[in-house]
């Protein structure tokens, strides 16, 4: 028993001085972390698109996308996806040069157009 426990410290601690090392030289990699679970969960992108993204490089990306917020899929011919960092120092991903976001909501309108139903304008004014 003591023996696994030891063995485990041990490798616990490996584990622990690798993180450290990794965090001091490579800082963004902990921002990285929850847009790369959005990416694999969520986006269903493959390991080899988001290594690619991983090093800030633009991808073109062709097929679906799915949308939490809308339910729904939208199609993506050639959309170009890059990651970037925000003011708040977030790492999100954008599409076509805008935020996922705002690009879902964009493909959401064309959608609606397509079917002949009103788009919804969001008001940002102040009335007085």
């Amino acid at each position: 028993m003591q023996e696994v426990k030891s063995v485990y410290e041990q490798q616990n601690r490996k584990l622990s001085e690798f993180m450290d090392f990794v965090k001091r030289y490579f800082p963004y990699v902990e921002k990285l972390m929850p847009t790369i679970k959005f990416l694999r969960e969520t986006l269903n992108f493959g390991d080899a698109v988001i290594r690619k993204l991983c090093t800030f490089k633009d991808v073109s990306i062709r097929g679906e996308l799915y949308s939490c917020e809308f339910n729904q899929h939208f199609k993506a011919d050639g959309a170009v996806c890059s990651l970037k960092q925000n003011t708040e120092g977030k790492i999100d991903l954008n599409i076509d040069g805008v935020s996922h976001a705002s690009w879902f909501r964009r493909k959401k309108n064309e959608f609606r157009e397509v079917l002949g139903m009103p788009t919804k304008k969001q008001n940002r004014g102040i009335k007085l």
